[in-house]
């Protein structure tokens, strides 16, 4: 299973693997009630998830308490319906799975229908002064989930020997390395649960923080020393000029060989004092990685479906497609 947290936080969910949020995969679908889930592969049928708060729907209900969930069908000529209604503290809460009629006792909805009641139970309403919290941490599991995917990108750029994809790609992961350093440093300095969310998330015509200055604030928190932030600067320079100015500049095509190599070796020494801060933070009972986590050297099967679900999500491009399908054994 993995979780998924409502976008304004109001509440997590454990979902299967294998199922892909969509509303979030549409351009033209707002990340609002009804929230939609589908199977990645063998399309069934759909999940679909509503929330309202009490005070809209039943302003006499004080809410604080739990109710079953009653279930009721709101079948077509041409689609079927499961429609499960309950309340959890504050939210009324409706469920739908809807499918082809065809597809009406075939064994297939039987399982989806059975996960959905699993679902529905795992809901857990968030506390609405936790909500903030929720969203941040969705915030970092979404800076995750294109973390793995851009190295999707890279090794794909590597292999074709394309390098100003290489040295743009490897630019991006050593800024989010910095980044996430950034975050937990400040975490393990403050005792704090609290992600400095400008680090990890920019919203669409939202100002955020230039690479430079990242470089800057990593430097001041001892996260890189001088040396690394020097060779930094240096990538930084020449990437701008192979990405804005190949033609208009004296450069060759072979000069970029040596830069991707540089990138290359820069990126995984900042890899490796990223683990170093990670593994500071395990077991102190606070911060992203404090509470209890311990590192996993050897992923399991559950683990890797879990990424690959990450960047499917992240990538939405057939050639980058993993399977995340749980192996039979």
């Amino acid at each position: 299973m993995k979780h998924w947290t409502e976008p304004n936080g109001i509440l997590i969910m454990q979902i299967p693997i294998e199922w892909q949020y969509k509303n979030s995969a549409f351009e033209d679908v707002e990340e609002e009630s009804p929230y939609s889930f589908e199977l990645y592969e063998y399309f069934v049928g759909c999940f679909q998830l509503s929330c309202y708060p009490l005070t809209e729907l039943a302003p006499n209900n004080k809410g604080n308490s739990k109710s079953g969930w009653s279930h009721s069908r709101m079948d077509d000529e041409e689609f079927n319906a499961h429609l499960f209604c309950g309340q959890i503290d504050d939210q009324a809460l409706i469920g739908k799975y809807i499918y082809n009629h065809e597809l009406q006792g075939d064994v297939r909805v039987t399982k989806q229908l059975e996960i959905v009641k699993a679902v529905l139970k795992s809901i857990t309403i968030v506390p609405e002064k936790d909500r903030p919290l929720a969203v941040n941490l969705d915030k970092y599991d979404q800076f995750l989930a294109s973390l793995c995917a851009s190295h999707d990108l890279l090794n794909s750029a590597v292999e074709s020997e394309s390098n100003i994809e290489s040295i743009i790609v490897c630019a991006n992961i050593i800024d989010a390395y910095l980044r996430l350093g950034i975050v937990i440093t400040k975490q393990l300095r403050d005792k704090t649960d609290e992600i400095d969310i400008k680090y990890l998330f920019q919203a669409e015509g939202e100002r955020g923080l230039m690479e430079r200055a990242v470089f800057n604030d990593a430097l001041q928190l001892d996260v890189i020393n001088q040396s690394i932030v020097n060779e930094l600067s240096e990538l930084y320079n020449l990437r701008n000029i192979i990405v804005h100015r190949y033609i208009i500049s004296p450069i060759k095509t072979r000069d970029m060989v040596p830069v991707v190599g540089r990138y290359l070796k820069t990126l995984e020494k900042v890899r490796l004092i990223l683990q170093e801060i990670e593994n500071s933070q395990m077991g102190k009972g606070f911060g992203i990685y404090g509470r209890g986590f311990t590192r996993e050297d050897n992923l399991n099967d559950v683990e890797f479906r879990r990424a690959y679900s990450w960047a499917n999500d992240k990538h939405l491009l057939g050639k980058y497609k993993r399977d995340v399908v749980m192996k039979k054994i």
